[in-house]
């Protein structure tokens, strides 16, 4: 391993991530664009693996270099190096000398620190404020449970049966060296246990046969239940994956209203729409604000997948931690979600409201707030299979959530409202 170089594309990625809020694999190849990975001795992708890791162990690293550094301010190649110390005696590799010099010169403390993290937030790597937020709607133990499930990824894998038969899609997937569990309750979905290749490599991704998404992501479509010949807005429809699954539920027969506020988002929907077998006679794309956008008709079902704090996305996208060093998002975003669901309620009789979030700003208290807003719809139970919301909340009872440390999953808020 060349450590100078390892060090500093992780620490050149972290840099990406804080100046421009964006996920780690759109940093990570950036970098590899303008700076170059050089000569790691690494494999790309498992460069990239080790950076999804550093970036996942943010705030344990700032916790070590604050407690054990003799420096005030940190820098990305301190904590750069720190992660690689840290993982190497972890994993009980030989390490190089000269980056354990740099360490144990710069972090004098680090021993003694590493073997007495004694912070839940700090040892699970989450900002101090999201901790402390969610021990207050849940157990401590569980709390610690959930995120620290989060900081694995658990791959799903839904086969598109607009494009290919279940079975043929399974005896591919063994073909191609993937091992994989069947989700009982959803037979077209797979969690990936084993792949010797990476899934967007193989040609049953390239050609659209199977489709990355999480089984959370796969629930909420299934709350709204949707059917043939039925009229459905999909409120912030971008980048398509939903609208996808909503039209192979129905088999290419649902009308769909897809809007988003992005051109180019729905250019980009467009093409992927069309790599997935979707009938684009019975899709419409429309460009506009969801939240105040006028439509010349009611539907039969709404769906408002709103965009949101992505606090139950850590798994996915680690990046996430990060940008969510400041916690005015969840705020900030609940706002524009009650705005999207209020103008949904108000062209539907029936809504399914959906966020990527472990956070009952994004959740419980939108829905609490719409309710007392004098709307005709009542809060009515999703028929799917997973856990009921916080039960610090009057509603928990009606409302779903996917936990991740339950349903080994993304973290998803889902309620559904109807007159």
């Amino acid at each position: 391993m060349n450590v100078d170089r390892v060090v500093a594309v992780l620490a050149n990625t972290l840099y990406v991530i804080e100046r421009k809020s964006i996920g780690v694999r759109r940093a990570f190849s950036y970098v590899c664009r303008v700076h170059g990975c050089g000569k790691t001795l690494l494999d790309r992708e498992f460069l990239f693996e080790l950076a999804l890791r550093f970036v996942s162990s943010y705030y344990t690293l700032l916790y070590i270099v604050e407690r054990g550094g003799r420096v005030k301010r940190y820098s990305h190649k301190v904590l750069a190096r720190l992660f690689l110390y840290k993982w190497l005696l972890e994993e009980g590799e030989r390490m190089d000398s000269r980056l354990r010099k740099s360490v144990e010169r710069d972090l004098p403390g680090v021993g003694r620190v590493l073997t007495n993290i004694e912070e839940p937030w700090a040892m699970l790597s989450y900002p101090k404020w999201l901790f402390d937020k969610v021990i207050n709607v849940m157990p401590v133990d569980e709390a610690i449970a959930m995120l620290n499930a989060m900081n694995r990824r658990v791959v799903w894998v839904r086969i598109n049966t607009l494009r290919i038969d279940v079975d043929k899609a399974l005896h591919e997937l063994e073909r191609n060296g993937i091992v994989y569990e069947v989700e009982k309750s959803i037979p077209f979905l797979i969690r990936v246990i084993r792949s010797k290749t990476p899934i967007r490599r193989i040609d049953l991704f390239k050609n659209g046969s199977i489709i990355v998404q999480d089984k959370a992501s796969v629930l909420t479509v299934i709350a709204l239940r949707p059917e043939p010949n039925m009229l459905i807005y999909d409120f912030a429809a971008a980048p398509g994956i939903k609208t996808s699954l909503i039209m192979q539920l129905t088999e290419n027969r649902a009308r769909v209203i897809a809007i988003d506020m992005s051109r180019k988002r729905l250019e980009a929907m467009k093409l992927l729409l069309q790599v997935y077998g979707v009938d684009m006679n019975r899709v419409d794309l429309v460009l506009g604000d969801s939240r105040t956008i006028s439509l010349s008709r009611c539907s039969d079902a709404a769906l408002v997948d709103a965009p949101c704090s992505s606090s139950g996305a850590v798994s996915k996208d680690p990046a996430v931690k990060i940008i969510l060093r400041d916690s005015r998002i969840p705020k900030r975003m609940s706002e524009i979600q009650k705005r999207m669901l209020m103008n949904a309620l108000r062209y539907s009789d029936r809504v399914t409201y959906a966020t990527c979030s472990i956070l009952p700003d994004e959740g419980e208290e939108v829905i609490e707030d719409v309710l007392k807003m004098s709307v005709e719809h009542k809060l009515m139970d999703a028929p799917i299979p997973v856990s009921r919301g916080y039960k610090a909340y009057s509603i928990w009872s009606k409302v779903r959530r996917t936990l991740p440390h339950i349903d080994n999953s993304e973290g998803f808020f889902i309620a559904n409202l109807e007159k």
